[in-house]
């Protein structure tokens, strides 16, 4: 069984160049958000992150863009 700070540990390299990446933009399209949290959906054991991933994955399919705030909140949610 995986704890869930080793595994938060084994995503944050993906995490900080998600961050890394929205540094200067105001916004982000939702298929470049859903090529992300594809990415982390797949490092992630079952669970209550996966779970969340999933249903981030499932509401970009109505949106178009992401303001760049909301995305740290969320990804600092994770």
């Amino acid at each position: 069984m995986t704890d869930a700070n080793d595994t938060i540990d084994e995503v944050l390299p993906l995490l900080d160049s998600w961050r890394a990446e929205l540094s200067g933009q105001t916004s982000v399209g939702a298929t470049e958000v859903q090529d992300r949290l594809l990415d982390l959906w797949a490092q992630l054991p079952e669970g209550g992150r996966r779970s969340a991933v999933e249903a981030w994955l499932t509401e970009t399919l109505s949106r178009h863009l992401y303001p760049v705030p909301e995305l740290e909140e969320r990804l600092g949610q994770l």
